[in-house]
């Protein structure tokens, strides 16, 4: 059976499953209220079945920016043909995500914690794209540069060309909740583009299954969203886009009201991740350096003083840029968890 023809994995513990469709999904930008696509409880653990936007606002529609490529119509999700026909909100950007999913008992001030169990292709391709105004040197290239790399019979890489395979990665590039009242303009539209403290385009590749994500929330439900999945991505996204591929995302969603966040964090099995994202690259930075000296002296119990945490950050933490191409540029700072292993608390 062709990859593009197989069902996404359902795993045993799976509760429900989210599918994508133009009454599940929506361009480009975070409402801070919307009815739900799924109400599910504490715990549930969620297939979403998204869709990336490659092709989807392509002047010919989905099937034929893939036909151009080589990709036969059966090889193209359906959905993304009856998405890409909806209209846009003005104000959005071009990524299509699925949602919300509400999760009962999740309240402003709480956290969500998602698990990603399972990142699973929904077809056997993905695309990058770029081309002249696009991505951190927007003057490189004179015209649009379009590639479609497929995977591997394994499943394990993708044909780059000229005898290079790119280990496939698979995660989400957005996962968000809606945002607080305060960031909404007075249009109404936040857009899915800049990552920020409610998640959103963070694009940090470290979010492939194994990982956690915690998420503050703002709104009843939480609200949340997926999308922009990818199979592969460098630290950046330089270019503008990764390997943009269909997945399918597995996912537990607990509420946590013993933890209180101002920025969303990730835990993958050997570190932590603090983040800080901002216009200003400077900025992004500091925030990240604040939210990673509050991480260490959390992990500690307070036996590290903020000067301690500092310096620690100085000499043992690594500072990322995993977003540099969206409005918003988002820095990571990476904690290794052997960093803590023999720590001391506080007295």
């Amino acid at each position: 059976m062709s990859l593009s023809a197989r069902p996404a994995p359902v795993l045993a513990a799976v509760d429900a499953v989210l599918p994508t469709s133009p009454a599940t999904a929506l361009w480009g930008w975070f409402p801070a209220r919307r009815d739900p696509a799924l109400e599910v409880g504490s715990g549930a653990v969620v297939r979403i079945d998204a869709v990336n936007q490659a092709g989807a606002a392509a002047p010919g529609g989905p099937l034929a920016y893939f036909a151009a490529l080589g990709v036969p119509a059966g090889e193209v999700l359906p959905e993304l043909v009856e998405v890409a026909a909806v209209p846009r909100t003005p104000g959005s950007s071009g990524h299509v995500l699925t949602g919300p999913v509400h999760v009962a008992g999740a309240e402003p001030g709480d956290v969500l914690q998602v698990d990603v169990l399972d990142v699973a292709p929904r077809v056997s391709y993905g695309v990058n794209a770029s081309g002249h105004g696009a991505g951190v040197l927007p003057d490189l290239l004179d015209a649009p540069s379009v590639r479609l790399l497929r995977l591997d019979e394994a499943g394990t890489h993708y044909g780059f060309g000229h005898g290079i395979r790119v280990p496939a990665a698979p995660f989400a590039g957005i996962m968000a909740v809606a945002p607080p009242d305060d960031a909404v303009p007075a249009d109404g539209v936040v857009s899915a583009n800049p990552p920020d403290r409610w998640g959103g385009n963070m694009d940090v590749k470290d979010l492939t299954a194994g990982s956690t994500l915690y998420l503050p929330v703002f709104q009843p439900g939480a609200q949340f969203y997926v999308g922009d999945t990818h199979g592969a991505q460098g630290q950046g996204e330089v270019n503008q886009t990764a390997v943009e591929h269909s997945m399918a995302l597995t996912a537990r969603f607990t509420v946590r009201k013993d933890l209180r966040l101002t920025w969303p964090r990730v835990e993958t099995p050997d570190r932590h991740l603090a983040m800080g994202a901002h216009a200003d690259l400077d900025v992004a930075l500091r925030i990240a350096v604040t939210e990673a000296i509050a991480l260490l002296r959390e992990k500690t119990d307070g036996a590290l003083s903020a000067a301690d945490a500092y310096a620690l950050c100085s000499i043992a933490v690594d500072f990322v840029v995993a977003e540099a191409v969206d409005g918003n540029q988002l820095v990571t700072a990476s904690v290794p968890k052997a960093l803590l292993a023999g720590r001391v608390t506080a007295r």
